[in-house]
Protein backbone atom coordinates (compact mmCIF):
# COMPACT_ATOMS: atom_id res chain seq x y z
CA UNK A 1 0.00 0.00 0.00
CA UNK A 2 1.12 3.46 -1.13
CA UNK A 3 2.03 6.08 1.45
CA UNK A 4 0.83 9.37 1.70
CA UNK A 5 3.78 12.06 2.11
CA UNK A 6 2.72 15.50 3.96
CA UNK A 7 5.46 18.18 3.14
CA UNK A 8 5.01 21.06 5.47
CA UNK A 9 7.23 24.18 4.79
CA UNK A 10 7.41 27.03 7.56
CA UNK A 11 8.82 30.04 5.64
CA UNK A 12 12.23 31.61 7.73
CA UNK A 13 12.70 29.17 10.36
CA UNK A 14 16.38 29.50 12.81
CA UNK A 15 16.59 25.84 13.76
CA UNK A 16 18.36 27.33 17.51
CA UNK A 17 15.81 29.11 17.69
CA UNK A 18 12.75 26.87 17.67
CA UNK A 19 14.59 24.61 19.38
CA UNK A 20 16.52 26.64 22.07
CA UNK A 21 17.27 24.37 24.88
CA UNK A 22 15.82 26.82 27.53
CA UNK A 23 12.86 27.64 25.91
CA UNK A 24 12.10 24.94 22.97
CA UNK A 25 9.45 23.35 25.22
CA UNK A 26 7.24 26.22 25.69
CA UNK A 27 7.52 27.48 22.07
CA UNK A 28 7.13 24.10 20.01
CA UNK A 29 6.04 21.91 22.65
CA UNK A 30 4.75 19.14 20.01
CA UNK A 31 7.33 19.57 17.46
CA UNK A 32 10.06 19.36 20.42
CA UNK A 33 8.42 15.50 21.17
CA UNK A 34 8.06 15.02 17.37
CA UNK A 35 11.90 14.78 17.03
CA UNK A 36 12.22 12.12 19.51
CA UNK A 37 10.31 9.88 17.57
CA UNK A 38 11.71 10.87 14.31
CA UNK A 39 14.40 11.69 11.72
CA UNK A 40 16.29 14.65 12.88
CA UNK A 41 19.03 16.86 13.65
CA UNK A 42 20.84 20.38 14.14
CA UNK A 43 22.46 20.67 11.15
CA UNK A 44 20.19 21.40 8.08
CA UNK A 45 21.27 23.60 5.91
CA UNK A 46 19.26 26.13 3.14
CA UNK A 47 22.13 27.09 0.25
CA UNK A 48 20.16 30.21 0.10
CA UNK A 49 18.42 32.39 2.33
CA UNK A 50 15.55 34.06 0.32
CA UNK A 51 12.80 31.80 -0.61
CA UNK A 52 13.01 31.73 -4.53
CA UNK A 53 15.97 30.53 -4.55
CA UNK A 54 15.90 27.69 -2.02
CA UNK A 55 13.23 26.72 -3.48
CA UNK A 56 15.87 25.24 -6.00
CA UNK A 57 17.10 23.03 -3.85
CA UNK A 58 13.98 22.32 -1.83
CA UNK A 59 11.51 21.04 -4.90
CA UNK A 60 14.15 20.05 -7.24
CA UNK A 61 17.20 18.56 -5.48
CA UNK A 62 19.80 21.10 -7.67
CA UNK A 63 22.31 23.76 -6.16
CA UNK A 64 20.99 26.85 -5.92
CA UNK A 65 23.56 28.58 -8.56
CA UNK A 66 23.15 25.36 -11.03
CA UNK A 67 21.41 26.81 -14.32
CA UNK A 68 22.55 30.25 -13.65
CA UNK A 69 20.38 30.66 -10.45
CA UNK A 70 17.59 30.68 -13.07
CA UNK A 71 14.28 29.23 -12.46
CA UNK A 72 13.42 29.35 -15.82
CA UNK A 73 16.62 27.10 -16.74
CA UNK A 74 15.46 24.37 -14.25
CA UNK A 75 13.15 22.70 -17.35
CA UNK A 76 15.76 19.76 -17.39
CA UNK A 77 14.80 19.29 -13.95
CA UNK A 78 11.77 17.79 -12.06
CA UNK A 79 9.87 19.47 -9.40
CA UNK A 80 9.11 16.60 -7.08
CA UNK A 81 5.37 16.93 -7.10
CA UNK A 82 5.40 16.55 -10.67
CA UNK A 83 7.57 13.35 -10.27
CA UNK A 84 4.40 12.34 -7.48
CA UNK A 85 1.63 12.76 -9.36
CA UNK A 86 3.37 10.47 -12.73
CA UNK A 87 3.36 8.16 -9.46
CA UNK A 88 -0.28 8.33 -9.36
CA UNK A 89 -0.45 10.71 -6.33
CA UNK A 90 -2.94 13.23 -6.12
CA UNK A 91 -1.39 16.76 -5.01
CA UNK A 92 -2.01 19.38 -3.39
CA UNK A 93 -0.46 22.64 -3.46
CA UNK A 94 -0.49 25.24 -1.44
CA UNK A 95 1.79 28.66 -1.70
CA UNK A 96 2.55 32.20 -2.36
CA UNK A 97 1.30 34.14 -5.37
CA UNK A 98 2.31 32.26 -8.62
CA UNK A 99 5.03 34.60 -9.65
CA UNK A 100 7.37 32.97 -6.94
CA UNK A 101 6.97 29.73 -8.66
CA UNK A 102 6.94 29.93 -12.41
CA UNK A 103 4.59 27.53 -13.96
CA UNK A 104 6.39 24.50 -15.05
CA UNK A 105 7.97 24.00 -11.70
CA UNK A 106 4.17 23.61 -10.01
CA UNK A 107 2.97 21.29 -13.12
CA UNK A 108 2.50 18.22 -10.79
CA UNK A 109 -1.11 19.47 -8.45
CA UNK A 110 -4.01 18.79 -9.01
CA UNK A 111 -5.48 21.37 -6.70
CA UNK A 112 -3.46 24.45 -5.57
CA UNK A 113 -4.55 27.65 -3.23
CA UNK A 114 -2.79 30.28 -2.88
CA UNK A 115 -2.62 32.84 0.54
CA UNK A 116 -1.30 35.99 -1.57
CA UNK A 117 -2.94 37.72 -4.77
CA UNK A 118 -0.63 38.00 -8.14
CA UNK A 119 0.07 41.28 -9.15
CA UNK A 120 2.53 42.10 -12.01
CA UNK A 121 4.38 44.27 -9.69
CA UNK A 122 6.06 41.28 -7.72
CA UNK A 123 7.39 39.98 -10.72
CA UNK A 124 8.67 43.27 -12.38
CA UNK A 125 10.40 43.76 -8.70
CA UNK A 126 12.36 41.08 -8.32
CA UNK A 127 13.28 39.85 -11.65
CA UNK A 128 12.50 42.05 -14.67
CA UNK A 129 13.57 45.18 -13.47
CA UNK A 130 16.99 44.45 -12.89
CA UNK A 131 17.39 43.94 -17.10
CA UNK A 132 16.37 47.46 -17.65
CA UNK A 133 19.52 49.35 -17.43
CA UNK A 134 21.18 46.60 -18.97
CA UNK A 135 18.81 46.70 -21.76
CA UNK A 136 19.32 50.25 -22.11
CA UNK A 137 23.07 50.22 -22.74
CA UNK A 138 22.51 47.43 -25.25
CA UNK A 139 24.38 45.25 -23.37
CA UNK A 140 21.38 42.39 -22.74
CA UNK A 141 22.87 39.04 -23.88
CA UNK A 142 20.66 36.89 -25.84
CA UNK A 143 20.80 34.09 -23.48
CA UNK A 144 19.10 36.20 -21.48
CA UNK A 145 16.56 37.91 -24.24
CA UNK A 146 15.75 34.09 -24.30
CA UNK A 147 15.49 33.33 -20.25
CA UNK A 148 13.34 36.55 -20.09
CA UNK A 149 10.85 35.49 -22.61
CA UNK A 150 10.42 32.11 -21.16
CA UNK A 151 9.94 34.03 -17.74
CA UNK A 152 7.63 35.66 -19.61
CA UNK A 153 5.64 33.08 -21.06
CA UNK A 154 5.61 30.85 -17.75
CA UNK A 155 3.90 33.65 -16.06
CA UNK A 156 1.07 34.93 -18.68
CA UNK A 157 -0.06 30.98 -18.35
CA UNK A 158 -0.16 30.82 -14.29
CA UNK A 159 -1.29 34.34 -14.39
CA UNK A 160 -4.29 33.43 -17.02
CA UNK A 161 -5.10 30.40 -14.92
CA UNK A 162 -5.32 32.21 -11.75
CA UNK A 163 -7.48 34.93 -12.79
CA UNK A 164 -9.90 32.56 -14.44
CA UNK A 165 -10.30 30.45 -11.69
CA UNK A 166 -10.95 33.65 -9.23
CA UNK A 167 -13.62 34.97 -11.76
CA UNK A 168 -15.30 31.46 -11.32
CA UNK A 169 -15.39 31.69 -7.99
CA UNK A 170 -13.53 27.93 -8.03
CA UNK A 171 -12.40 25.79 -4.99
CA UNK A 172 -9.25 26.07 -5.89
CA UNK A 173 -8.73 29.41 -5.29
CA UNK A 174 -11.62 29.94 -2.40
CA UNK A 175 -8.99 31.14 0.46
CA UNK A 176 -8.37 34.20 -1.72
CA UNK A 177 -12.16 34.69 -3.30
CA UNK A 178 -12.60 36.08 0.81
CA UNK A 179 -11.27 38.95 -0.30
CA UNK A 180 -11.07 39.63 -3.49
CA UNK A 181 -13.77 42.42 -5.34
CA UNK A 182 -14.05 40.55 -8.07
CA UNK A 183 -16.16 43.29 -10.18
CA UNK A 184 -13.00 44.03 -12.65
CA UNK A 185 -11.95 40.62 -12.89
CA UNK A 186 -13.21 39.98 -16.26
CA UNK A 187 -11.85 43.06 -17.33
CA UNK A 188 -8.28 42.44 -16.26
CA UNK A 189 -8.91 39.00 -17.80
CA UNK A 190 -9.59 40.47 -20.92
CA UNK A 191 -7.05 42.98 -20.87
CA UNK A 192 -4.30 39.83 -20.01
CA UNK A 193 -5.39 37.78 -22.99
CA UNK A 194 -4.72 40.67 -25.61
CA UNK A 195 -1.44 41.05 -23.81
CA UNK A 196 -0.44 37.36 -24.00
CA UNK A 197 -1.77 37.24 -27.49
CA UNK A 198 0.39 40.27 -28.44
CA UNK A 199 3.54 38.35 -26.49
CA UNK A 200 3.23 35.39 -28.71
CA UNK A 201 3.32 36.71 -32.15
CA UNK A 202 6.09 38.36 -31.16
CA UNK A 203 7.74 36.91 -27.87
CA UNK A 204 11.11 39.45 -28.30
CA UNK A 205 9.73 42.56 -29.74
CA UNK A 206 7.48 42.54 -26.48
CA UNK A 207 10.07 42.07 -24.17
CA UNK A 208 11.92 44.73 -25.78
CA UNK A 209 8.91 46.91 -25.58
CA UNK A 210 8.04 45.73 -21.56
CA UNK A 211 12.02 47.03 -20.79
CA UNK A 212 11.73 50.70 -22.91
CA UNK A 213 8.33 51.20 -20.64
CA UNK A 214 8.80 49.64 -17.57
CA UNK A 215 6.00 50.93 -15.09
CA UNK A 216 4.22 52.73 -18.23
CA UNK A 217 3.80 49.14 -19.55
CA UNK A 218 0.03 48.22 -20.19
CA UNK A 219 1.10 45.23 -17.34
CA UNK A 220 0.81 47.63 -14.42
CA UNK A 221 -2.66 48.04 -15.00
CA UNK A 222 -4.04 44.67 -14.25
CA UNK A 223 -4.84 44.17 -10.51
CA UNK A 224 -6.25 41.14 -9.15
CA UNK A 225 -7.19 41.99 -5.78
CA UNK A 226 -7.90 44.43 -3.10
CA UNK A 227 -9.05 44.36 0.55
CA UNK A 228 -12.85 44.53 1.03
CA UNK A 229 -14.71 44.24 4.28
CA UNK A 230 -15.78 40.35 3.60
CA UNK A 231 -12.02 39.48 5.63
CA UNK A 232 -13.05 41.25 8.56
CA UNK A 233 -15.70 41.99 10.47
CA UNK A 234 -15.30 45.02 12.43
CA UNK A 235 -17.09 44.43 15.60
CA UNK A 236 -14.95 41.22 15.86
CA UNK A 237 -11.91 43.39 15.49
CA UNK A 238 -12.86 45.98 17.62
CA UNK A 239 -13.57 43.14 20.13
CA UNK A 240 -10.23 41.61 19.99
CA UNK A 241 -8.57 45.22 19.65
CA UNK A 242 -9.84 46.09 23.27
CA UNK A 243 -9.88 42.87 24.64
CA UNK A 244 -6.34 42.02 24.34
CA UNK A 245 -4.81 45.83 23.99
CA UNK A 246 -2.96 45.31 27.02
CA UNK A 247 -1.19 41.81 25.59
CA UNK A 248 -0.01 43.96 22.15
CA UNK A 249 1.46 46.26 24.66
CA UNK A 250 3.24 43.19 26.69
CA UNK A 251 4.88 41.35 23.38
CA UNK A 252 5.88 45.28 22.52
CA UNK A 253 7.70 45.90 25.71
CA UNK A 254 9.23 42.19 26.05
CA UNK A 255 9.95 42.60 22.62
CA UNK A 256 11.74 45.59 22.86
CA UNK A 257 13.65 44.08 25.93
CA UNK A 258 14.97 40.91 25.12
CA UNK A 259 16.04 41.69 21.35
CA UNK A 260 18.07 45.14 22.48
CA UNK A 261 19.47 44.41 26.58
CA UNK A 262 20.02 40.40 25.71
CA UNK A 263 21.79 41.09 22.24
CA UNK A 264 25.02 39.32 21.95
CA UNK A 265 26.89 42.40 20.17
CA UNK A 266 28.41 45.02 22.41
CA UNK A 267 26.63 48.01 22.66
CA UNK A 268 28.97 50.55 20.96
CA UNK A 269 29.08 48.06 18.20
CA UNK A 270 25.77 48.22 17.73
CA UNK A 271 25.06 51.84 17.49
CA UNK A 272 28.19 52.09 15.57
CA UNK A 273 26.21 49.98 13.25
CA UNK A 274 23.20 51.64 12.98
CA UNK A 275 24.89 54.75 12.22
CA UNK A 276 26.08 52.86 8.74
CA UNK A 277 22.56 52.77 8.69
CA UNK A 278 19.08 54.38 7.92
CA UNK A 279 17.55 54.14 11.22
CA UNK A 280 14.36 53.20 10.90
CA UNK A 281 14.33 51.23 7.47
CA UNK A 282 14.31 47.09 6.84
CA UNK A 283 18.08 48.13 6.96
CA UNK A 284 17.86 49.91 10.30
CA UNK A 285 18.98 48.52 13.58
CA UNK A 286 15.43 48.25 14.39
CA UNK A 287 14.58 46.37 11.17
CA UNK A 288 11.13 44.93 11.33
CA UNK A 289 10.48 46.49 14.91
CA UNK A 290 8.95 49.47 14.00
CA UNK A 291 5.91 47.65 13.02
CA UNK A 292 5.66 44.94 15.97
CA UNK A 293 6.67 46.96 18.32
CA UNK A 294 5.23 49.79 18.90
CA UNK A 295 1.81 50.07 17.14
CA UNK A 296 -0.68 50.39 19.66
CA UNK A 297 -3.53 48.38 17.52
CA UNK A 298 -1.60 45.87 15.42
CA UNK A 299 -4.53 43.61 15.20
CA UNK A 300 -6.18 46.57 13.10
CA UNK A 301 -2.77 46.82 10.81
CA UNK A 302 -2.96 43.38 10.42
CA UNK A 303 -6.14 43.32 9.08
CA UNK A 304 -7.26 46.33 7.05
CA UNK A 305 -4.27 48.83 6.74
CA UNK A 306 -1.33 46.10 6.52
CA UNK A 307 0.00 45.95 3.24
CA UNK A 308 1.92 42.58 3.49
CA UNK A 309 -1.19 41.11 5.00
CA UNK A 310 -4.29 42.73 2.42
CA UNK A 311 -4.55 38.94 0.92
CA UNK A 312 -2.86 36.69 3.44
CA UNK A 313 -4.15 33.24 4.78
CA UNK A 314 -3.19 32.32 8.31
CA UNK A 315 -1.63 28.49 9.10
CA UNK A 316 -4.91 27.88 10.78
CA UNK A 317 -7.09 28.56 6.93
CA UNK A 318 -4.88 26.73 5.60
CA UNK A 319 -4.90 23.64 7.45
CA UNK A 320 -8.82 23.88 6.82
CA UNK A 321 -8.73 23.46 3.37
CA UNK A 322 -5.77 20.83 3.39
CA UNK A 323 -8.65 19.10 5.93
CA UNK A 324 -11.23 19.53 3.43
CA UNK A 325 -9.12 18.39 0.36
CA UNK A 326 -8.01 14.94 2.11
CA UNK A 327 -11.65 14.19 3.20
CA UNK A 328 -12.13 14.43 -0.66
CA UNK A 329 -9.63 12.15 -1.36
CA UNK A 330 -9.63 9.59 0.77
CA UNK A 331 -10.00 6.60 -1.35
CA UNK A 332 -6.69 8.11 -3.58
CA UNK A 333 -2.79 8.45 -2.43
CA UNK A 334 -2.02 11.61 -1.81
CA UNK A 335 0.77 14.34 -1.15
CA UNK A 336 0.41 17.28 0.08
CA UNK A 337 3.12 20.24 -0.44
CA UNK A 338 1.52 22.87 2.55
CA UNK A 339 4.15 26.22 2.48
CA UNK A 340 3.28 28.54 4.97
CA UNK A 341 4.44 32.18 5.71
CA UNK A 342 3.36 33.23 9.60
CA UNK A 343 6.94 32.81 11.07
CA UNK A 344 8.31 35.15 8.09
CA UNK A 345 5.76 38.07 9.12
CA UNK A 346 6.40 37.52 12.77
CA UNK A 347 2.79 39.57 14.03
CA UNK A 348 0.89 36.35 12.64
CA UNK A 349 1.15 34.79 16.21
CA UNK A 350 -2.62 34.43 16.27
CA UNK A 351 -5.57 33.63 13.42
CA UNK A 352 -5.91 37.10 11.85
CA UNK A 353 -8.18 35.83 9.34
CA UNK A 354 -11.00 34.57 11.45
CA UNK A 355 -14.01 36.40 12.75
CA UNK A 356 -14.32 33.10 15.16
CA UNK A 357 -13.83 34.77 18.03
CA UNK A 358 -13.56 31.30 20.05
CA UNK A 359 -10.80 30.55 18.15
CA UNK A 360 -9.07 33.75 18.44
CA UNK A 361 -9.33 33.17 22.27
CA UNK A 362 -7.59 30.01 22.11
CA UNK A 363 -4.63 31.70 20.51
CA UNK A 364 -4.52 34.24 23.19
CA UNK A 365 -4.91 31.78 26.13
CA UNK A 366 -1.62 30.34 24.73
CA UNK A 367 -0.09 33.81 24.43
CA UNK A 368 -1.24 34.54 27.36
CA UNK A 369 0.62 31.89 29.31
CA UNK A 370 3.72 32.08 27.52
CA UNK A 371 4.27 35.67 28.25
CA UNK A 372 3.31 34.81 31.59
CA UNK A 373 6.36 31.83 32.03
CA UNK A 374 9.05 33.28 30.12
CA UNK A 375 12.17 31.67 31.40
CA UNK A 376 14.71 33.23 33.46
CA UNK A 377 17.71 33.41 30.93
CA UNK A 378 15.78 34.06 27.87
CA UNK A 379 17.68 35.64 24.49
CA UNK A 380 15.45 36.35 21.90
CA UNK A 381 12.55 37.65 20.26
CA UNK A 382 9.09 37.18 21.49
CA UNK A 383 7.17 38.01 18.48
CA UNK A 384 9.17 35.93 16.47
CA UNK A 385 8.88 33.08 19.29
CA UNK A 386 4.81 33.80 19.24
CA UNK A 387 4.77 33.15 15.81
CA UNK A 388 6.86 29.83 15.77
CA UNK A 389 4.64 28.92 18.84
CA UNK A 390 1.25 29.08 16.92
CA UNK A 391 3.10 27.71 14.17
CA UNK A 392 3.41 24.66 16.52
CA UNK A 393 -0.23 24.36 17.39
CA UNK A 394 -1.47 24.08 14.30
CA UNK A 395 1.20 21.29 13.22
CA UNK A 396 -0.61 19.51 16.80
CA UNK A 397 -3.82 19.87 15.06
CA UNK A 398 -2.95 18.12 11.40
CA UNK A 399 -1.94 15.40 13.33
CA UNK A 400 -4.91 14.70 15.48
CA UNK A 401 -6.43 15.18 12.08
CA UNK A 402 -4.63 12.66 10.13
CA UNK A 403 -5.15 10.38 13.29
CA UNK A 404 -8.74 11.47 13.62
CA UNK A 405 -9.17 10.35 10.23
CA UNK A 406 -7.18 6.61 11.15
CA UNK A 407 -4.47 7.79 7.66
CA UNK A 408 -1.46 8.52 10.13
CA UNK A 409 0.24 5.66 10.30
CA UNK A 410 0.24 5.24 6.41
CA UNK A 411 1.08 9.37 6.17
CA UNK A 412 4.88 10.15 6.06
CA UNK A 413 5.50 13.76 7.12
CA UNK A 414 8.50 16.10 6.55
CA UNK A 415 8.55 19.61 8.73
CA UNK A 416 11.12 21.80 7.54
CA UNK A 417 11.92 25.60 6.38
CA UNK A 418 12.77 27.10 3.28
CA UNK A 419 15.86 29.02 5.20
CA UNK A 420 16.28 30.27 8.27
CA UNK A 421 15.34 34.09 10.01
CA UNK A 422 17.96 36.99 10.56
CA UNK A 423 15.76 40.45 11.07
CA UNK A 424 14.74 39.29 14.43
CA UNK A 425 17.18 37.12 15.57
CA UNK A 426 19.96 39.58 15.76
CA UNK A 427 18.69 43.22 15.22
CA UNK A 428 22.10 45.07 15.23
CA UNK A 429 23.73 42.83 12.82
CA UNK A 430 25.90 44.88 10.17
CA UNK A 431 24.70 42.76 7.73
CA UNK A 432 21.85 40.42 7.08
CA UNK A 433 20.70 37.75 3.87
CA UNK A 434 24.08 39.00 2.02
CA UNK A 435 26.25 37.09 4.76
CA UNK A 436 26.26 33.14 5.95
CA UNK A 437 25.79 33.57 9.62
CA UNK A 438 23.88 30.53 10.67
CA UNK A 439 20.55 31.97 11.76
CA UNK A 440 20.20 32.35 7.75
CA UNK A 441 21.00 29.25 6.72
CA UNK A 442 20.58 26.84 9.62
CA UNK A 443 16.57 25.44 9.34
CA UNK A 444 15.02 22.41 11.15
CA UNK A 445 13.87 19.33 9.93
CA UNK A 446 11.55 16.20 11.28
CA UNK A 447 10.91 13.14 9.23
CA UNK A 448 8.57 11.44 10.70
CA UNK A 449 6.66 7.71 9.90
CA UNK A 450 5.52 5.22 12.30
CA UNK A 451 8.14 2.78 10.40
CA UNK A 452 11.43 4.65 10.73
CA UNK A 453 13.09 4.62 13.69
CA UNK A 454 14.18 7.95 15.36
CA UNK A 455 17.51 8.80 14.12
CA UNK A 456 19.49 12.24 15.29
CA UNK A 457 22.05 12.99 12.35
CA UNK A 458 24.72 14.69 13.90
CA UNK A 459 26.68 15.65 10.60
CA UNK A 460 25.80 18.53 7.89
CA UNK A 461 22.31 17.91 5.43
CA UNK A 462 21.76 20.16 3.03
CA UNK A 463 17.41 21.27 1.59
CA UNK A 464 18.35 19.39 -1.73
CA UNK A 465 18.36 15.72 0.61
CA UNK A 466 14.55 16.32 1.18
CA UNK A 467 12.84 16.00 -2.46
CA UNK A 468 14.74 12.58 -2.64
CA UNK A 469 13.67 11.79 0.86
CA UNK A 470 9.87 12.60 0.55
CA UNK A 471 10.77 10.28 -3.26
CA UNK A 472 12.44 7.17 -0.94
CA UNK A 473 9.29 7.46 1.96
CA UNK A 474 6.91 7.01 -1.00
CA UNK A 475 9.21 4.33 -2.68
CA UNK A 476 9.59 6.01 -5.56
CA UNK A 477 12.40 5.80 -7.28
CA UNK A 478 14.87 8.66 -6.51
CA UNK A 479 15.92 10.39 -10.36
CA UNK A 480 19.56 9.57 -11.14
CA UNK A 481 19.56 13.65 -11.67
CA UNK A 482 18.81 14.64 -7.83
CA UNK A 483 22.11 15.73 -6.20
CA UNK A 484 20.53 15.14 -2.67
CA UNK A 485 20.18 11.69 -0.65
CA UNK A 486 17.09 10.26 1.13
CA UNK A 487 17.74 10.96 5.19
CA UNK A 488 16.25 7.82 5.99
CA UNK A 489 19.72 6.26 4.69
CA UNK A 490 22.18 8.53 4.60
CA UNK A 491 23.85 10.62 7.66
CA UNK A 492 25.08 13.43 6.17
CA UNK A 493 28.45 14.80 5.17
CA UNK A 494 31.63 16.89 7.21
CA UNK A 495 30.21 20.42 5.46
CA UNK A 496 27.51 22.40 4.38
CA UNK A 497 27.25 24.85 0.91
CA UNK A 498 26.09 28.30 0.68
CA UNK A 499 25.58 30.16 -2.82
CA UNK A 500 23.79 32.96 -3.22
CA UNK A 501 23.37 35.59 -5.67
CA UNK A 502 21.85 38.56 -3.25
CA UNK A 503 18.63 39.85 -3.90
CA UNK A 504 16.83 40.55 -7.15
CA UNK A 505 17.00 38.62 -9.91
CA UNK A 506 20.26 35.96 -10.40
CA UNK A 507 23.05 36.81 -12.65
CA UNK A 508 26.00 34.98 -12.64
CA UNK A 509 27.64 36.33 -15.18
CA UNK A 510 27.29 39.89 -14.28
CA UNK A 511 27.20 39.69 -10.07
CA UNK A 512 29.46 37.84 -7.46
CA UNK A 513 28.12 34.94 -6.30
CA UNK A 514 28.11 34.70 -2.64
CA UNK A 515 30.08 31.18 -1.99
CA UNK A 516 30.11 30.01 1.38
CA UNK A 517 31.33 26.44 3.52
CA UNK A 518 30.84 25.80 6.92
CA UNK A 519 32.68 22.84 8.78
CA UNK A 520 32.88 22.12 12.39
CA UNK A 521 36.11 24.66 12.44
CA UNK A 522 35.43 27.35 10.30
CA UNK A 523 32.56 29.17 8.20
CA UNK A 524 34.39 30.67 5.11
CA UNK A 525 32.58 33.42 2.72
CA UNK A 526 33.71 34.29 -0.39
CA UNK A 527 32.99 36.56 -3.36
CA UNK A 528 33.30 34.52 -6.40
CA UNK A 529 33.27 36.25 -10.01
CA UNK A 530 33.00 33.26 -12.38
CA UNK A 531 35.67 35.43 -15.14
CA UNK A 532 37.81 35.30 -12.59
CA UNK A 533 39.95 32.45 -11.84
CA UNK A 534 39.48 31.26 -8.33
CA UNK A 535 42.91 32.29 -6.04
CA UNK A 536 42.22 35.84 -7.71
CA UNK A 537 38.16 35.93 -6.31
CA UNK A 538 38.29 37.58 -2.75
CA UNK A 539 37.50 35.85 0.63
CA UNK A 540 35.27 38.45 2.43
CA UNK A 541 34.28 36.37 5.76
CA UNK A 542 36.16 33.73 7.83
CA UNK A 543 34.58 32.86 11.41
CA UNK A 544 36.37 30.36 13.66
CA UNK A 545 32.95 28.90 15.20
CA UNK A 546 34.31 26.38 17.53
CA UNK A 547 35.16 29.73 19.64
CA UNK A 548 33.15 32.27 17.60
CA UNK A 549 29.86 30.40 17.41
CA UNK A 550 27.56 33.97 16.90
CA UNK A 551 30.51 34.50 14.13
CA UNK A 552 30.93 37.84 15.53
CA UNK A 553 34.85 38.46 14.80
CA UNK A 554 35.56 38.58 11.22
CA UNK A 555 39.42 36.53 11.32
CA UNK A 556 39.66 37.76 7.08
CA UNK A 557 42.59 40.11 8.10
CA UNK A 558 44.13 37.70 10.01
CA UNK A 559 48.01 36.98 8.88
CA UNK A 560 47.80 33.05 9.49
CA UNK A 561 44.57 32.30 8.95
CA UNK A 562 44.37 31.14 5.51
CA UNK A 563 47.04 28.37 6.42
CA UNK A 564 44.42 27.44 8.71
CA UNK A 565 41.05 26.87 6.02
CA UNK A 566 42.88 24.95 3.71
CA UNK A 567 40.45 22.38 3.55
CA UNK A 568 37.49 24.54 3.40
CA UNK A 569 39.31 26.71 0.55
CA UNK A 570 39.37 23.12 -1.23
CA UNK A 571 35.95 22.79 -0.69
CA UNK A 572 35.05 26.11 -2.25
CA UNK A 573 36.95 24.94 -5.33
CA UNK A 574 35.24 21.80 -5.91
CA UNK A 575 31.98 24.02 -6.16
CA UNK A 576 33.42 26.52 -8.21
CA UNK A 577 34.64 24.34 -11.03
CA UNK A 578 31.30 22.81 -10.75
CA UNK A 579 29.22 25.92 -11.56
CA UNK A 580 31.53 26.37 -14.32
CA UNK A 581 30.91 23.40 -15.98
CA UNK A 582 27.15 23.20 -15.08
CA UNK A 583 27.12 26.93 -16.65
CA UNK A 584 29.14 25.97 -19.76
CA UNK A 585 31.30 29.03 -18.80
CA UNK A 586 34.23 29.73 -20.91
CA UNK A 587 37.22 31.06 -19.46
Amino acid sequence: MKKNVLFIVIDSVTNDVLFNKSNSKKIAPFLSKLREESISGNKMYSEAPYTEAALMSLLASVDTMDNGGYMERLKNSKCVLEIFQKHGYKVFFNTYYPSIYPSYMVKGYDERKYIEGFQFAQLWEYRLKYFTDIFANGKLTKEEENMLVCMLEDNFKAWIIYLEKISTNNEETIMLNNCIDIADIQDNIKLLNDEYDIFKKNKHKYLENLLILKEEHPLFKIKTYKMTDKVHNTDVRNIVMNKYKNTFKKIASLDLKYNLLNNKLPLKKAFNSALKRDFFTTKGILAGYKNSLFDKDLYERIGTNYDQFKAQRSFYTVSQELFKWIKSNENENWMSYVHIDDAHYTESFFTYDTNNINIIDDDFNRIDNYLNNIPKDYKGSIAYDLSLMYCDNIIKNIFKFLENENILDNTSVIITADHGFSYYFSPVREKYVISSYRENYNVPFIVYDKNIKHNMIKNYCSTKDIPATLLDLANIPIPKDFKGKSLTRYNGDSYALLEYMGGGCPDIKRRPIILGVRTDNYDVVMDIYINKKFDDNIIKEIYDIKNDPFEHNNLVNNKNIKEKIQKELRILKKRYDEIINENEVQK
